[in-house]
């Protein structure tokens, strides 16, 4: 409810579209296995992001024309975030829930 007070579209967590990102990638690597069921997509995701910092923006400058801080953090998470996803595939196989 106050979120909805307060709330604009511009708000975005990084981390949730380099967690989506490295599970598109790693979908993609024929060499590692992964569950892609929707249900088991899902699981990864939140798992990772459990783990994960959160790494809010809200300007339109900050989206369209990063800085260089903010580019290196990105790098960063992008590795954590590899790391995390391989963590929570894991434990999705081990643990199915479809």
């Amino acid at each position: 409810m106050y979120k909805e007070m307060y709330y604009h579209d511009d708000l975005e967590n990084l981390a949730e579209e380099i967690v989506f990102e490295q599970i598109h990638l790693l979908v993609q690597d024929e060499s590692i296995d992964v569950p892609t069921s929707e249900v088991s997509i899902q699981d990864i995701a939140a798992i990772a992001l459990n783990n994960m910092p959160a790494k809010y923006i809200c300007n339109f400058l900050e989206k369209q024309s990063p800085g260089e801080q903010l580019l290196e953090e990105v790098k960063d998470l992008k590795k954590y975030a590899r790391r995390q996803v391989l963590k929570a595939i894991k434990k999705v196989k081990e643990v199915p829930h479809d």
